[in-house]
């Protein structure tokens, strides 16, 4: 007689631990979704938008692409340069320019103006590539970063030159332009840029188109 009373108080035991194992998982599930992490929580990243090229066609002799929405000034009053094309942007302090020069004096190769323009101290340089042509990279650190792509090609040296005040947002900029970068097939006359008789000019105008 002793026996079903303590029967029946483990059977109840027993359904009662059940229950409450049962009700400990189910909220713990739910606690756990409902964190940032858990599946039920988790957030919705939103892809950054590509922003849109802009090409430009150059009557140096190059093209080349830059985002949409920087300001570019072509320095018409620069006549001693066959190029001077700069790109800012009022909200990113820095700034970009594609330079076509004359060749500086004691300069006899691509190379050779990577060691004259690599004399800072914080400067190193590296070979790397412009357009189809090998050239030099030159990285200066310190408060006045700047980051330099040049190459001696076709008898003057051309070179794209970044003031990365705004590292990562000039950085980038520098780099689309440096990977669009491609020569025309045009010969340079004698002489010092845009001067009359000389410089880069084919007859070709400079053109901005926006690539989608």
């Amino acid at each position: 007689m002793m026996k079903k009373p303590f029967v029946f108080i483990l059977i109840g035991g027993l359904i009662i631990g059940g229950i409450g194992a049962g009700a400990y998982l189910y909220f713990s599930n739910s606690a756990r979704s409902a964190k940032p992490g858990g599946v039920a929580g988790k957030a919705e990243t939103t892809p950054t938008p590509t922003p849109k090229l802009v090409l430009w066609d150059d009557p140096a002799g190059f093209t080349m692409q830059y985002p949409e929405g920087l300001t570019l000034n072509k320095h018409e009053e620069d006549t001693l340069n066959y190029a001077h094309v700069e790109l800012t942007d009022a909200a990113h302090p820095g700034g970009l320019i594609i330079w076509v020069k004359d060749i500086p004096a004691g300069v006899a190769d691509t190379a050779s103006w990577g060691k004259k323009a690599a004399t800072p101290s914080s400067a190193i340089s590296f070979d790397t590539m412009l357009g189809s042509q090998s050239a030099q990279k030159i990285l200066v650190s310190g408060p006045g970063k700047t980051v330099t792509v040049g190459v001696i090609y076709d008898g003057v040296l051309w070179y794209v030159e970044s003031k990365l005040t705004d590292e990562q947002y000039w950085q980038s900029v520098f780099d689309t332009i440096v990977q669009s970068f491609t020569f025309k097939p045009v010969t340079p006359q004698a002489g010092n840029g845009n001067q009359a008789g000389g410089g880069a000019s084919t007859g070709v105008t400079e053109e901005e188109e926006v690539l989608e």
